[in-house]
């Protein structure tokens, strides 16, 4: 291997001669020279191109103005004829405008900032003519054409004030000064032509001329006061000496009693104007002189030291060219290795080893993450690839080690949840065998309490299965009802009594997925119980679709914003990789693993009762063989069933307010239950769909008489089924 060369000495040979030359020489003199040289040539150009027929066109157009208003007021004969041949000036100040400022000297002087404002003048000139219909058809009134006949002057005065000598700090000011007093200008004729047109017709200006009057009169004298105390005392002297003038102190007289509402005569004020304008015009003229020849002094002098700068710089530049070739294209090439391989590791190596990782295939470090050849001969490249080949190792190490880490808390997590759910099926079991035993019926109400308690604990213990990648400890052989999957899932919240399953087809679930789906929908109903008044009703519904079976869950609670459902929409259908550390919206996490899992659709919706809706989409893979199913009413989860029908808990348990009401009978027999006897009396009619006729607990004729030995009797029919249902379910269902 070649010898290594430090890299102190390549760039202190790189930079010694050529970049001190090429800043300290060629720099100044191509930036500051040459760019001093061509700003006093582009001012002088501008100043001819556009400057001085802009200044011509603006008169015109200050002229026209006032004519235009004296021939609203009267439209005389003569008051047109004034106005044509005005028009006819303009006409010839804009063609000269136009011819001066296309040709390629003007544009080349203009800066793309000044060609905007360029083309903004132009489309203002070009609407001259439809300004001038409207004043020939008397469409217009004396405020409307103020604003109109503005637009052009406003334009030329931001055009104007762009082409200033911005790194002449000096000449800058003296010309922003000039521009806003020659605006003055532009702002004394617009009052003159209000006035006018209001005075020709013998009256006062009405208010919106008036308001408009005196904006205009303010902001002239703003103007003029803010810009001469700017001004040398030399460039200033023409414009104080109008200020102080008697032909000044008449039009502001004059301009004062127009403002107080009175008026004045016509000629008087048109007599008063012209003499001010002549004076202001002549100050400006001497003044826009004066800076323009102080804007052009010898160029030939200037050239002439950018000429001597640009050898010298030029000589600078090739030796800097010859030297930093040959030492900088070695580093380049070096560096360039260093940067590929480092990209390499961020964009392909290391995400190929997460990747890996989250399928849990084993990760050779050594053989994703080789160290870099050596490059160059530059000895601290050399120390920067070893270094480099630390890090990228270090990393891959990193991640395999919190891969580990992840599945270790993850199995443990797993474990944790295994045994739960082992402590929490025997406990189920055991209260099972209470419930047989227990005569006592407020015994028998505590003890189903108690169990579901425990199934809750342990949908619970599920879900912390399920966050750490396991699956339901629990599972069907045969397909289960999709309205007996609803009802288990119901059963396993906290207020099951305010869940309302209305009748669905006879569609069923596959049994592998049963276990899975009612955890899912448990999960979404608990959350709509949650997060609804105390007293409202949560609906379920579900229909066959095209795609497979709709469950649609509504609450009546206050909703949620669009951003935020949204949000959740978002995490559902692409749930991330889950972070122990995010503890908020825990049971959103287990529905959108467990819907990824099955390739289930959940999506949030906005709830015509006000609440929040969601829609389950099950997939046509997860539905099994329909069962034909009797037309029943809405069920209402008014029991406590631990489990599915055909699972575990086979036969819903009777509701603990039936035990209490038979225990007040002294035990004389067990109510039937009333259909619609839960309903607002509003909500009750004729025509419901009863498989027979409606009783109460007093008149059935059943239970009149009966002994506390039949009433017992009647319980233990009730828990032989029990009995009967958890057998059959312990031969379907299983724990993994």
């Amino acid at each position: 291997m070649a010898s290594s060369k430090p890299i102190r000495f390549k760039i202190s040979a790189l930079l010694a001669i050529p970049l001190i030359s090429l800043l300290a020489l060629w720099g100044f003199a191509a930036t500051v020279t040459v760019g001093d040289s061509m700003n006093l040539l582009t001012i002088s150009t501008l100043y001819d191109t556009v400057g001085k027929p802009g200044d011509e066109l603006s008169n015109a157009l200050q002229h026209e103005h006032l004519l235009s208003a004296e021939y609203l007021a009267n439209r005389s004969d003569s008051a047109r004829a004034a106005l044509s041949v005005q028009r006819g000036v303009t006409n010839q100040a804009r063609l000269r405008f136009r011819e001066r400022t296309t040709t390629e000297s003007a544009k080349s002087a203009m800066s793309p900032d000044m060609r905007i404002r360029f083309n903004e003048v132009m489309n203002r000139i070009n609407a001259l003519d439809t300004i001038r219909a409207k004043v020939d058809t008397g469409r217009t009134g004396l405020v409307g054409l103020s604003r109109d006949f503005s637009l052009v002057p406003d334009a030329l005065n931001r055009l104007f004030n762009i082409m200033s000598l911005n790194n002449d700090l000096p000449l800058y000011q003296q010309s922003r000064s000039l521009s806003m007093i020659s605006y003055a200008k532009d702002l004394m004729s617009r009052e003159r032509a209000m006035a006018a047109g209001a005075m020709a017709m013998g009256r006062v200006l009405s208010p919106s001329e008036l308001r408009l009057f005196n904006e205009l009169a303010i902001n002239r004298r703003f103007l003029l006061e803010q810009g001469l105390p700017d001004l040398e005392p030399r460039l200033r002297l023409p414009f104080a000496g109008m200020q102080t003038s008697t032909i000044y102190t008449r039009f502001t007289g004059l301009e004062e009693t127009l403002q107080e509402g009175e008026i004045v005569s016509a000629a008087e004020w048109r007599s008063a104007g012209d003499d001010l304008e002549a004076v202001y015009e002549r100050a400006l003229t001497a003044v826009s002189l004066s800076l323009a020849d102080r804007a052009a002094p010898s160029a030939a002098e200037t050239f002439t030291r950018a000429g001597i700068a640009g050898v010298l710089g030029l000589v600078a530049v090739v030796a800097s060219l010859l030297v930093s070739y040959r030492v900088g294209s070695g580093i380049t090439r070096e560096l360039a290795g260093v940067r590929r391989a480092a990209m390499e590791v961020a964009e392909v190596r290391l995400p190929r080893v997460m990747e890996k990782l989250r399928r849990g295939d084993h990760v050779d470090v050594a053989a994703e993450a080789p160290p870099l050849e050596p490059l160059g001969s530059t000895a601290e490249i050399h120390d920067v690839a070893a270094a480099f080949d630390s890090v990228q190792e270090r990393a891959m190490q990193s991640a395999v080690e919190q891969a580990k880490l992840r599945e270790g808390v993850a199995q443990s997590f797993r474990n944790l949840a295994r045994r739960s759910q082992s402590l929490l099926q025997r406990q189920l079991k055991l209260l099972d065998g209470m419930q047989k035993q227990a005569e006592d019926p407020v015994a028998l109400e505590n003890l189903f309490l108690l169990d579901h308690l425990t199934t809750r604990m342990r949908r619970h213990a599920e879900g912390l299965v399920i966050l750490s990648g396991g699956a339901a400890g629990r599972k069907w052989r045969s397909s289960v009802l999709m309205e007996d999957v609803l009802r288990g899932a119901a059963a396993q919240v906290e207020d099951y009594a305010r869940v309302r399953i209305y009748p669905m087809a006879g569609s069923t679930l596959v049994g592998g997925a049963v276990a899975d789906m009612m955890h899912l929908f448990a999960e979404i109903i608990e959350n709509a119980t949650v997060f609804s008044p105390p007293g409202g009703e949560v609906s379920i519904r579900g229909e066959l679709v095209g795609r497979g079976f709709a469950i649609e869950i509504e609450d009546r609670g206050l909703g949620m914003t669009a951003e935020k459902r949204a949000a959740i929409n978002e995490r559902l259908a692409s749930p991330p990789e889950f972070d122990p550390a995010e503890t908020d919206r825990l049971g959103f996490a287990v529905v959108g693993l467990l819907a990824a899992r099955y390739g289930v659709s959940v999506t949030l919706r906005p709830s015509p009762y006000g609440g929040t809706g969601v829609v389950v989409l099950l997939p046509e893979n997860l539905l099994g063989d329909p069962e034909p199913v009797e037309p029943v009413v809405p069920l209402r989860v008014e029991s406590l069933p631990s489990e599915l029908p055909g699972s575990v808990e086979p036969v819903l348990p009777v509701p603990a307010d039936l035990w209490k009401t038979s225990a007040r009978r002294g035990n004389g027999g067990l109510p039937r239950r009333v259909r619609q006897a839960n309903l607002s009396p509003s909500l009750r009619h004729e025509g419901s769909r009863d498989d027979g006729p409606r009783h109460t607990a007093d008149a059935d004729p059943e239970s009149v008489g009966r002994s506390p030995e039949e009433a017992r009797a009647l319980l233990n029919s009730f828990q032989s089924g029990w009995r009967r249902g958890r057998a059959e379910s312990e031969e379907d269902g299983t724990e993994r």
